[in-house]
């Protein structure tokens, strides 16, 4: 029956971007994905403050290039330059397949980022591979030799 448990769990998913369908759709696609737990806001600062919020952490940010105010590059600036914040995974999103704001954004420290429109399979694929792995299941006392 033990193997039936499934031992992944969803991750803590932050989605920031300042266009209320694509927070939405990207909030469909990775609802549908696992049972995650996903806050979205609507702009860079907001993202900001929930992510200094004392014992509030996320696994992922999924963040608009984009926005007004903070924009998707000087957010991933202020998490990368943020030691707290270090485990964050970011992957940027927008509509620009443009070379030079990707090369830019892999300087700043940006390792996944995503074309819109959003193509499931995508941000399905990338959520696998930044998902930590699961912890090994614990062994009896009798197997610690």
């Amino acid at each position: 029956m033990a193997d039936e448990v499934s031992i992944l769990t969803g991750m803590n998913i932050l989605i920031v971007d300042d266009e209320p369908v694509s927070r939405e759709l990207l909030r469909s696609v990775v609802s549908a994905h696992e049972d995650h737990q996903i806050t979205v806001v609507g702009d860079g600062e907001a993202a900001w403050t929930l992510l200094n919020e004392p014992g509030r952490s996320f696994d992922v940010a999924f963040v608009d290039i984009l926005m007004p105010e903070l924009d998707g590059l000087g957010l991933l600036t202020r998490i990368r330059s943020t030691k707290a914040l270090g485990s964050t995974e970011v992957v940027l999103c927008t509509a620009s397949n443009d070379r030079s704001t990707i090369a830019k954004a892999i300087q700043l420290g940006a390792r996944h980022y995503v074309v819109k429109p959003f193509d499931a399979g995508v941000i399905t694929a990338k959520l696998d591979r930044i998902r930590p792995p699961p912890a090994p299941p614990d062994l009896p006392p009798a197997h610690l030799s």
